[in-house]
């Protein structure tokens, strides 16, 4: 668990150290843009085999990515929106097929969550970005913790400095939302 100035000092090691991976520190967040694609053919006959059908169609996909602290449970909770090219948000029907999420297949959906079998909070849900006021979607953080803190605990770190561990401590965070997130 963090405190908000170990939080900031975490994500800027981070942004620093993994500069190739474009996050950078602003106002309290970590923040980048990335570009997905998505295809969709069109089908003349809902029967036609996919290998024969016509040339997918692209639509460009612009996704603002940020991690924020989370007051509550003092972790950093992933925020995003997700955008097609005319500017659209997409609905969460559309978002969980994109090659950002790697959700399991019997995961529940509705417009406004997405649940894993036997959770108690849903795993993705709609709030405001807490710094930025605007509608996003958000990685619900309540078990992060537990699950950093055990990955971590099968690291020897002895000799490392205060700002290695919270760097060491955000990447096994990046690693563990990217057992469902493409990051």
């Amino acid at each position: 668990m963090f405190l908000r100035t170990q939080f900031e000092s975490a994500c800027k090691g981070y942004a620093a150290k993994h500069q190739h991976k474009h996050w950078s520190w602003s106002s309290g967040y970590l923040s980048r843009t990335s570009l997905l694609h998505r295809s969709s053919h069109t089908l003349n006959d809902g029967d036609e085999d996919p290998a024969t059908a016509p040339p997918a169609l692209h639509d460009l996909l612009t996704v603002q990515q940020y991690v924020v602290y989370s007051p509550t449970f003092r972790v950093p909770t992933f925020y995003f929106t997700i955008h097609d090219s005319t500017g659209a948000p997409l609905p969460l029907a559309d978002i969980v097929h994109s090659s950002l999420f790697k959700f399991p297949p019997d995961s529940e959906t509705t417009t406004f969550a997405l649940t894993l079998p036997a959770a108690t909070f849903p795993l993705l849900s709609q709030g405001e970005h807490p710094i930025l006021g605007t509608p996003c979607w958000y990685l619900h953080p309540c078990e992060s913790d537990a699950a950093v803190s055990e990955l971590l605990s099968e690291i020897q770190q002895v000799g490392w400095s205060e700002e290695m561990k919270l760097v060491g401590w955000m990447e096994m965070w990046f690693m563990t939302v990217g057992t469902v997130l493409d990051v």
